[in-house]
Formats: structure tokens, sequence, C-alpha cells
């Protein structure tokens, strides 16, 4: 078998025969009709298509990653440990190890195989430590479900927003945003929208678009039992991008939609107010469409102390907007987000809006109210409660970032997982990406190898297991042809006599 090389990918992908239709791929495993027939559409189902989605089919679809002996790691004892089975793909070995031999080096907030594979991706001397081969008959079937376009949550964010990872960090297993530039980026932090064209480009170079539903909503994931066969299996429904509804069978589920949602204040007026937003994109294109705003006279309140905050103050103050920036952290407790970790030379605009939000910058059309909260919303008023009491805010835009989450209302119940991503009470059912904890590209793509290697470990186990079934059931079926063919021959002796009797009377 040809390996071929991540830093060639683009140039020499097999491209695969597509045998999935555009609807469903169906399997129907049929071994007459004295045996049980067995039907779902396909063998897993992943929700979500953005990075953790794409990763994960990645490997599904019969990409194998390998450990490059020819671009070493620069760490000696982990080359050779790596060089001992660089002939195996990393999704057909057991890496628990690297947890026992290598844990004084593990970011500790970091799931070990995220952590390995992000330093093979991204090691000291800059070229990956990875090569893929293509083997698609190693293929496990599956189908990627996706609200929105390739890109998940990324088709929501600002185009111009430069993304808090630098380039390198956004890289998906197999080819690599240097690779679609056709050279290093010549900054280190690229906008979304770029990211965005990235995961389209990826999605045909991997050729996996054929496994992807966009546009695609589900409103209910069922588990459900068939007595016949003892098999457990997910019924997921739902309408397509053409609002038609569907609904297909699978044997795994596995959760890649992300934290799509953005939170909301859950505060008395607030769902009656058409004066709130909640993320950058949506507040540009509310001021850019508000005469208010475009005369400069507006009045925004900007909730928050994360990273998408901090995006809304700069764009404000940018445009000589006023804001009242109300947190609800401490002067202290805002010292250990992650906004004070932002390195001020690679990212400047963000140092600059932490500075204003501790008070060690003074802008005079930016007010800042710590360890406040909104209990409160009119039309252009919030209650905000502060230290020292309720004080009535007044604002033309009330600008919400508050941190998203996942929508998982197609869930009977709520789910949780253990720290190899599986779900606590189903073993049929998986996480990655932010719904696992892994809220960083560069960490996700190593949970999706983990639960990779666990799919196909599974089926492989299964696949014999009912190799193993079916043979029992042709045996049986061959027991009861022969007992059936001793009772004729047993029967043929007193047969005869019959016909006899019957000659000798019509005779007489």
């Amino acid at each position: 078998m040809d390996r071929l090389c991540s830093s060639n990918v683009s140039s020499t992908v097999h491209m695969p025969d597509s045998t999935m239709s555009s609807s469903t791929l169906e399997l129907l495993d049929s071994t007459g009709e004295d045996e049980p027939a067995c039907f779902i559409d396909t063998e897993v189902i992943i929700i979500g298509n953005g990075p953790a989605g794409l990763s994960l089919s990645t490997f599904l679809s019969g990409w194998l990653p390998y450990y490059d002996v020819n671009y070493p790691h620069p760490d000696a004892r982990l080359h050779d440990r790596l060089a001992q089975n660089a002939t195996t793909s990393l999704l057909d070995q057991d890496l628990s190890w690297f947890e026992e031999e290598f844990a004084e080096i593990i970011n500790p907030s970091v799931r070990p195989v995220a952590f390995l594979i992000d330093m093979l991706m991204r090691p000291p001397h800059g070229h990956s430590c990875l090569q893929y081969v293509y083997c698609p008959e190693r293929a496990l079937a599956h189908v990627v479900i996706g609200a929105t376009e390739f890109g998940g949550s990324w088709t929501t964010y600002d185009d111009e927003m430069a993304t808090v990872s630098l380039a390198n960090w956004l890289d998906l297993p197999g080819f690599s945003v240097s690779q679609w530039l056709e050279g290093k980026p010549l900054v280190a932090r690229l906008p979304a929208g770029v990211i965005r064209e990235y995961m389209k480009a990826y999605v045909t170079v991997m050729n996996i678009e054929s496994k992807i539903r966009p546009n695609t909503h589900i409103e209910t994931v069922t588990k459900c039992h068939d007595s016949t066969t003892g098999m457990d299996y997910y019924t997921v429904s739902g309408y397509n991008s053409e609002n038609k509804p569907y609904s297909m069978r699978c044997r795994q589920v596995i959760l890649a939609c992300g934290q799509s949602i953005q939170r909301h204040l859950e505060v008395p007026g607030e769902s009656l107010n058409t004066n709130i937003v909640y993320d950058v994109a949506s507040m540009k294109k509310y001021l850019h469409s508000e005469q208010t705003f475009m005369n400069n006279t507006g009045r925004v309140v900007v909730v928050g102390d994360g990273i998408s905050a901090a995006d809304a103050i700069t764009h404000c103050l940018n445009n000589n907007l006023p804001v009242v920036h109300v947190m609800r952290r401490s002067d202290a407790q805002l010292r250990s987000t992650m906004l004070s970790k932002l390195t001020p030379s690679v990212y400047p605009e963000y140092a600059r809006a932490y500075k204003l939000m501790i008070g060690k910058e003074i802008n005079k059309i930016y007010t800042r109210q710590t360890q406040s909260i909104i209990t409160e919303v009119s039309y252009s008023e919030a209650t905000v409660s502060t230290p020292k009491g309720l004080t009535k805010v007044p604002f033309d835009l009330l600008v919400v970032c508050i941190g998203r989450q996942s929508e998982l209302s197609f869930l009977p119940e709520k789910v949780e997982f253990n720290a190899d991503y599986r779900c606590f009470n189903d073993r049929h059912m998986f996480a990655v990406g932010s719904v696992a904890g892994d809220h960083f590209i560069r960490y996700l793509v190593g949970g999706c190898l983990q639960v990779g290697a666990a799919l196909f470990k599974e089926h492989n186990a299964d696949l014999k297991l009912c190799q193993m079934e079916l043979f029992q059931i042709r045996m049986a079926n061959q027991l009861r042809e022969v007992e059936r063919r001793q009772k004729r021959l047993r029967r043929k002796p007193a047969t005869r006599c019959c016909l006899i009797n019957r000659v000798l009377s019509t005779s007489t």
C-alpha cells in the first residue's frame, strides 16, 4: 500500500466510487427467508458538520493516520515509542501508553490522546509528524447531519473577526490550512471568513461531501430495540434542506454539534425586546441598518467579559459609539479569565479591551460596571444590579455576549459523557468537540481519532459476532433440513405399503 503524505494530499487523493445515494445510505443484511433481516440506513450518524464532524468523517471515510518516521518528533523518547508501531495506523493502536509514560508533559486540562495528536500535528520543527493513507475499503458507513452549510457554527461568525486560535491551530486532519493556501499564512490569525472557506475546500479535497447532509435539521433521536434480532438502534428524524421529513436508522450516534446556541439573560422583558442581539455579526448588521447609529448617537450596552464581548466593545469604540459594559466578575476574577492570558503582541485588540475592562486604561465613551448583572429590560432601558444597588441604564442596543451552549433538545433526556467521549449510560453514543469539552480545533482532532478508533474496533467485533451468529443460523437451518429429509425417508416404506394395498383392492 502506498502512503500518501499529508503534504501532498491535494494532488494524490484517490477518489473512491460514490455508493451513497442522495438521501440515505442503505445497508440490507438478508441471509435468506429463514433468517432474520436486519435493516439500518447507516452504521453511524454524526450530528454536526463543524470541525469535529468533518474530522471524524475523514477518519471514518478511510483516511488512516500513521506516524511518519521521516519527520521524527524532536522528543527522542516519544519518537522511539511511536516508531515501534510506525507501520500500524494510529486508529488501530492502543494509545493509552502515552498517558502512563508521558504524564509529566501532558496539559492536565487536555485529554491525553488529544494532547498527543496536537504534539504530532504541530511539532517544534513545523512539519507534521503524521502522514495519511487513504484506504477506502476500511471506511465505516456513516452520514453527517448538519443544520448549516459546511463549517457548523463557523458559518455564523463575523467574516472579518480574526480568530483567537493561530492559523496552524485550525488544521483539520489530512489537509492543513497552509496546504490550502499553498504556503504559510502571512498573518498569524486569519479572519473567520477565510477559515470557513477552508472548511468548504476541505470537504471537497478529502472527498467526504457525499457523506454530509447540510441544512438538515434533527427533531428527535430515539433509542429503539428490535426484539426479533435483539439489536439496539437509533431512529433519527427531522426535516431536510427541502423541508421534507426524513427518518434514518443507525447503530451509533455521535454528537458533534458544538455550541451553536447563544445563551440568553433569561430576565423579564428580554423575549419581547427587538433591540437585543447575541453575537457580533448581528450587532454589526443592526448598527449599519439603524439611522440612530449611523449618526453616531446611539447608546450600546454590552454584557459579558469574554472574547465576543471584547470584540463588541472594540467595534463600538472604533466607531465612536458610547458603551456601558456590564460584567458579572470582579476585578480580581477578571485577572484569571482567558482575555488576561492573551499575549499583547499577538492579540493587541484584546489587550486594549482587557485594560479597559480592569480599569487600567480610560476611555471617555466607555463605562464599566463590574460585579453587576441585568435583572430586567424594557424597550430602551436595562435594570442593572450593582454592589451599590439597582440602577437604570438606557440603551439603543443591548449586546448580550455571555457564551454559547449545545442544542440537544432532540434527545429525550440529559446525557453525560466519560473521559473517553462515550455516553455514561449508553455505550452506543459518543460526543466529540465542544459538546465533550474539547473547545479548540487543535484538541478536538485527537478526540475524533480516539472515537474513530473505538468505532472501528467495535464494528470489527460486531462484524465477527454477526458472522458467528449467521454461521450458527445456517448450521441450525442445515440441521432442520437434514431432520426433514430423514423424516421423509422414514415415511417412504409405509407409503409404498399403502400404494400396494390400493392397487390390490382395485384389481379385485
